[in-house]
């Protein structure tokens, strides 16, 4: 959940649970999985609980994520642009497989 949307606003919360969703995708975990429920939404609140994002992850997925779950709604990406972003990495990750000696 975005922390706006506990706040009382409600801009680009969907982008927010998105990030949180790339990650869950990445990871395969359940972020916060042993944390109390509580504990959870106090870290939301105040800006201070993220997943931890793997050593491993991309580059470009990384920078995606956090954008998409930075506390400034104003720092996250519209959908349309995640969807540019993503089809971009895509391409890539394509092109890489396709590529001699891949």
């Amino acid at each position: 959940m975005a922390p706006e949307l506990l706040n009382g606003s409600s801009s680009k919360v969907d982008v927010f649970s998105f990030g949180i969703a790339l990650w869950e995708i990445l990871t395969g975990e359940e972020p916060y999985a042993n944390m109390h429920c509580g504990a959870i939404i106090g870290g939301i609140v105040n800006n201070s609980l993220r997943p931890p994002v793997p050593e491993t992850c991309d580059p470009e997925w990384r920078i995606l994520m956090e954008q998409c779950w930075s506390a400034n709604p104003d720092i996250r990406p519209s959908f349309t642009e995640v969807t540019d972003r993503l089809r971009a990495m895509s391409a890539t990750l394509q092109s890489r497989a396709q590529a001699p000696g891949s």
